[in-house]
C-alpha cells in the first residue's frame, strides 16, 4: 500500500528513446505510490519529451556538476526511496552519498553494493546481456517495487501551446490535401543505423506522386542531421519540408507527429515519439537487435535488412560497403507505405454518403441493423429511449446494442504476413445522440465555441478527438453523420460506444467510501481524490472546460481510469478562462455529496488539484470564489424544487 510520507525520487534514463520505452513503468509507479510526492530527476530533453506528465509531481534536472553536485542537491530534498532507471554507477552513487535510504536498480556497472534492492539483469551463457525489450526490463523494477505491471503501453502528451505554435511556424503542413508523412533519416547513436539518404528522397518522391503526400525531413538541429536534410533535399524532385531549416522544439515536434499519418523511420529516438503518439510507424533496422527496443506496438513495422554479419550492434559498420541497410530496398518501404497509407485512408474514409462516417469496425454492426443512411439513423427506434422532459425538443437520445469485431492486436512484421480478417464478435452498448433542425441561436453558440462552423453532432466528436489526443480519456466515437440546409444545419447525429466497466461517479462511488472508517480504507479515500484532481487538473490544462463538469459525466473504470462524458459541452473559451475553470470546480464541488466527501476530502481534493501542500493566499481566493459558486448552484437548486446534493 502507498505511503503518503513517501517522497520517491525516480532518476530517469538518458537517452531520450529509452525514457519513452520507461512510460509504462512510470505510470504503473505513479499508480503504485499514488498517495506519495514522485519526483523525477532527468536531463531537459528527457523532460520536454515527457512532458506534461501525470506521473510526477515534480521535476528536478542535473546541474552538470557531476556525482558530488547531484548528492547535495538530492540529499536536501529527503528523499525516502530512490529508483533507479538509469543504469550509471554514478546514479547510484550520488544517491549513496545523499543519504537516501532505499534505492533500489540494476545491479550492473559495479554498483550492486550502493543499492539496498537489486535487481539482475538477465544474461545469456556468454555472459553477455540477453536481449529483451526495455519495456519490460523497466517494468521489472516497478513490479519489484510491488506495482501492477500489466499495461506495457508507451505513452506522451502534448501541451496545446505546442501546436499552436507549430501551426505558426509550418503552416504548409496543416493546410494539406494529401496524407502527411515524417521521414526520420538520422540516427544519434551512430552511422551504422541510417538509411542512405538518396533512397529516403526516392520514397519521398514516390509518396507525392502516389499519395500527393506532405513530406517532412525530420531531424536534429546539428549540422551532421542538417547536412543529411539537405542531401535528401538535393537528390529530391519535389519541394519537402525540412526541419534542419525550420528548427522545433521538442514538444512542437511531438505536437507534429500527433497529426502525422506515417513515420519512417531508422531505429532512433523520434521513433519511439511517433509510437507514444499512436501514430503508423515503419521502422528501418539494421545492425541492432530490434529487441532491446521492441515495445510491442501493434502498429509498427519492422523493415529488416536480413544478412549474415547482422546484428552486430556497432556505432559504426567495419565492412567496405553497410549491407545491412544497403539490403532494405527502396521498393520494400514504398510497398509497406502504401499498405499502410491505404489501410488509413481507408479507415478515415469509411462512409456510405458524403455526410455519413463510421468506424470500419462497426460497419458491419450498423448494417445489420440498417443504420446505413443518416434518414435512417433519424428513423431508428430500436433499443431503449433515454430522452428525458426537460431535454431540448430538437434532442432525443436512444441506447442500442450493436454487434462489433475487436481487431488482432498482433503487430505486423514486413517478413511476415498477417492477417486483415482476424476478428471477434462482441457485442457493444452505444449511446446515439440525435439533433433535428436545432435552433439557429444554439448552432452559433456551438460555433463561437468550436470557433468555426460544426454541427451538433460533430461538436462531441471533434471535442472527443481533441482532447483524446492530449491525453485525457474520452468515449469512443463510432459514428457521426450530419445535412446542411445551406448555411445552417438541418440534422445531426453521434453514436458513442459505453464505455467498458465504467460507472458514472454520481450513481457510483467505491466501496471505501461508504465502508468502515479503516486506515486501508482512508488511504484508498485519499489516493481516489488524489486521482481525481489530477484528472481535473490534466484536463483544465488542456485549456478546455465544461459546461456540466458534475459527477455524472465523470465515469471511472475497474482499472482506476476516469473519463470524461457529454463532450458537446466541452469548449475552449476565447474570454474568461479563469471564471469557467472556477465554474467547473464549484460544479464538482457542489455535486460531491456531504455524506461522502468531508470538507477535509474537499480541502485535499483542492491541494491535489492546485499542486500545493499548503494554499496561499491566490489559492484561498480561488477556494473562496468555488464556495461561493456553490452557494448560488444550491439556492438555484432549492428555489426550483430540486434535491441539493451538498449544502455549502
Amino acid at each position: 500500500m502507498s505511503d503518503v510520507n513517501d517522497n520517491i525520487l525516480v532518476w530517469l534514463p538518458s537517452p531520450m528513446g529509452d525514457a519513452i520505452l520507461c512510460t509504462p513503468a512510470l505510470r504503473a509507479i505513479r499508480k503504485r505510490f499514488d498517495s506519495s510526492k514522485i519526483m523525477f530527476f532527468g536531463s531537459s530533453v528527457v523532460r520536454q519529451v515527457l512532458t506534461p506528465s501525470s506521473f510526477a509531481d515534480t521535476w528536478l534536472e542535473p546541474d552538470g556538476g557531476g556525482v558530488f553536485a547531484a548528492a547535495r542537491m538530492l540529499r536536501g530534498c529527503n528523499f525516502t526511496r530512490a529508483v533507479l532507471f538509469k543504469n550509471s554507477f554514478g546514479s547510484a552513487f550520488a544517491c549513496f552519498l545523499a543519504r537516501i535510504p532505499a534505492r533500489v536498480g540494476y545491479a550492473r556497472e559495479g554498483r550492486g553494493i550502493l543499492l539496498t534492492e537489486r535487481l539482475h539483469p538477465p544474461r545469456l551463457p556468454s555472459r553477455d546481456f540477453k536481449p529483451i525489450s526495455m519495456v519490460d526490463y523497466y517494468l521489472a523494477i516497478a513490479s519489484r517495487l510491488g506495482a501492477e505491471v500489466q499495461d506495457r503501453r508507451i505513452e506522451l502528451s502534448i501541451e496545446p501551446k505546442d501546436t499552436e505554435t507549430v501551426k505558426a511556424k509550418l503552416p504548409q503542413v496543416f493546410s494539406r490535401r494529401g496524407p502527411l508523412v515524417v521521414l526520420v533519416p538520422g540516427a544519434a547513436a551512430g552511422p551504422s543505423k541510417r538509411w542512405p539518404a538518396e533512397r529516403f528522397a526516392k520514397v519521398a518522391d514516390w509518396l507525392v506522386a502516389n499519395y500527393n503526400a506532405t513530406a517532412v525531413l525530420s531531424v536534429a538541429p546539428n549540422p551532421q542531421e542538417k547536412q543529411i536534410a539537405e542531401q535528401i533535399v538535393n537528390a529530391s524532385s519535389n519541394q519537402l519540408v525540412n526541419l534542419g531549416d525550420t528548427p522545433i522544439s521538442l514538444g512542437e515536434l511531438k505536437a507534429l507527429y500527433l497529426i502525422a499519418d506515417l513515420v519512417i523511420c531508422n531505429d532512433t529516438g523520434p521513433r519511439h515519439i511517433a509510437i507514444g503518439l499512436q501514430r503508423k510507424v515503419i521502422t528501418l533496422v539494421g545492425p541492432n537487435d530490434p529487441v532491446w527496443t521492441d515495445p510491442g506496438y501493434k502498429d509498427e513495422v519492422f523493415i529488416k535488412g536480413q544478412v549474415p554479419c547482422a546484428p552486430c550492434d556497432k556505432p559504426i559498420c567495419k565492412k567496405p560497403s553497410h549491407l545491412c541497410m544497403e539490403a532494405i530496398t527502396v521498393e520494400m518501404v514504398c510497398q509497406t507505405a502504401a499498405r499502410l497509407l491505404d489501410a488509413k485512408c481507408s479507415k478515415d474514409e469509411a462512409r456510405w454518403t458524403r455526410d455519413f462516417f463510421v468506424d470500419p469496425a462497426y460497419k458491419a454492426g450498423f448494417q445489420k441493423l440498417g443504420l446505413v443512411s443518416i434518414d435512417a439513423v433519424f428513423a431508428f427506434q430500436a433499443g431503449i429511449n433515454l430522452t428525458k422532459d426537460n431535454l431540448a425538443p430538437h434532442r432525443s437520445r436512444i441506447e442500442f446494442q450493436i454487434e462489433s469485431p475487436a481487431p488482432a492486436t498482433a503487430r505486423p512484421v514486413y517478413t511476415q504476413t498477417s492477417s486483415d480478417s482476424a476478428y471477434a464478435e462482441t457485442s457493444t452498448t452505444v449511446f446515439l445522440k440525435r439533433y433535428d433542425r436545432p435552433p439557429i441561436s444554439a448552432q452559433l453558440k456551438n460555433w463561437l465555441s468550436a470557433k468555426k462552423r460544426i454541427s451538433c453532432g460533430f461538436a462531441e466528436v471533434d471535442a472527443a478527438r481533441q482532447l483524446a489526443a492530449m491525453g485525457i480519456n474520452t468515449p469512443k466515437m463510432v459514428a457521426w453523420g450530419q445535412q446542411w440546409g445551406g448555411v445552417f444545419e438541418k440534422r445531426s447525429f453521434a453514436a458513442i460506444e459505453k464505455i467498458p466497466g465504467g460507472e458514472s461517479l454520481e450513481r457510483s462511488l467505491p466501496g471505501f467510501f461508504n465502508g468502515p472508517a479503516t486506515s486501508e480504507n482512508l488511504i484508498l479515500r485519499r489516493r481516489f481524490i488524489r486521482q481525481l484532481a489530477a484528472f481535473i487538473r490534466k484536463f483544465h490544462d488542456t485549456g478546455y472546460r465544461h459546461r456540466d463538469l458534475y459527477l455524472c459525466h465523470i465515469f471511472r473504470t475497474p482499472d482506476d481510469q476516469f473519463y470524461l462524458i457529454d463532450l458537446a459541452r466541452a469548449f475552449r473559451p476565447m474570454l474568461l478562462g479563469a471564471l469557467y475553470r472556477i465554474k467547473d470546480v464549484a460544479q464538482l464541488h457542489y455535486s460531491a455529496p456531504a455524506k461522502y466527501f468531508s470538507k477535509t476530502d474537499r480541502l485535499r481534493f483542492l491541494r491535489a488539484y492546485l499542486g500545493r501542500d499548503k494554499l496561499n493566499s491566490r489559492d484561498r481566493t480561488f477556494a473562496r470564489q468555488i464556495h461561493n459558486k456553490a452557494k448560488r448552484m444550491a439556492r438555484h437548486d432549492a428555489k426550483h424544487g430540486r434535491a441539493v446534493p451538498f449544502t455549502a
